[in-house]
Parts: C-alpha cells; sequence; structure tokens
C-alpha cells in the first residue's frame, strides 16, 4: 500500500467525498476485506456495498489484493491503494485566470491599518504612470489583496 494517494480526477474526487464510502475505506485500511465480510460487519444489504466498492474500484481510489474460490464463488479482498488520500489544488479552482504574457505578481507584507493608505498610493502611482502612448491605463492592472498566513 503506498502512503499517499494524489487524486487528479473530478470523478476520484467525487467517489472519496461520500460519507459511507470514507466509512468503506476506513474498514478496508483495517485488513482486507470482500464486499460479504463488509455487508456482515455494517449489517446493510451486499448489493449496496458492491455498488460504492466498484465506484471506488472504477476511480482507483481501491484494489483487489487477492481472490480466493469458496465453494465455487470467487471472493475478492479489497484494500485502499494508500494510507492518505489528498486532491490535487488544481481540481479545487473554480475558475481559470486568464494569463497574460506580462503579468507580474508581487507578494507584500503590509500592516492591515496602513493597507488603505497603500491602496490609495499604488492607483496613484499607476495613473501618473500610464500614458496614451503605450495604451496602459489603470483598468488595465488587477489588484488582488489576499490574506496571508504567519509563519
Amino acid at each position: 500500500m503506498k502512503k499517499l494517494l494524489v487524486i487528479n480526477k473530478l470523478a476520484q474526487l467525487k467517489s472519496v467525498s461520500d460519507p459511507f464510502r470514507i466509512k468503506l475505506l476506513a474498514l478496508l485500511s483495517e485488513k482486507p476485506k470482500t464486499g460479504q465480510m463488509l455487508a456482515d460487519e455494517i449489517g446493510i444489504p451486499r448489493a449496496k456495498i458492491h455498488y460504492h466498492l466498484n465506484e471506488l474500484l472504477k476511480n482507483e481510489i481501491i484494489h483487489v489484493v487477492k481472490t480466493e474460490e469458496k465453494n465455487s464463488i470467487i471472493q475478492k479482498f479489497y484494500e485502499p491503494v494508500a494510507e492518505k488520500v489528498v486532491p490535487d489544488i488544481s481540481l479545487l479552482q473554480y475558475k481559470q485566470e486568464k494569463k497574460k504574457k506580462d503579468n507580474m505578481s508581487y507578494h507584500l507584507r503590509i500592516k492591515e491599518k496602513e493597507l488603505d493608505q497603500f491602496k490609495k498610493n499604488l492607483k496613484n502611482f499607476v495613473k501618473d504612470h500610464s500614458t496614451k502612448k503605450t495604451g496602459d491605463k489603470f483598468s488595465d492592472y488587477k489588484i488582488q489583496i489576499l490574506p496571508f498566513e504567519e509563519e
């Protein structure tokens, strides 16, 4: 079993977002189990268990670690492919930014009480240095204020 699985498909994210499937993953992480073992442990129909196992299997969140034949029935034992599952950060973006060739980004730390004055000064600076010759104007610039976390 791998230590970490970084999921990079929306279908994978959706499959692990279901609370019932998280419960199944927790049970499977204890030791490999069959659908019937899970159904007996939780007390719900095996068909419901198999539906959710198939979704996790299809999205490569779990895999079959062994099979056994019992009374001419093939039993599949499942376990998670990794100890931890985390989404790739790109899946959590909901808006694509338009990239300009000349995009620049600056990270500044400014005290909150000085932020308003800084914004005014920056706006005046850009206005003063915008020219009709180059076509630059203040509306061409995007100023985004993001909170930062103390280290």
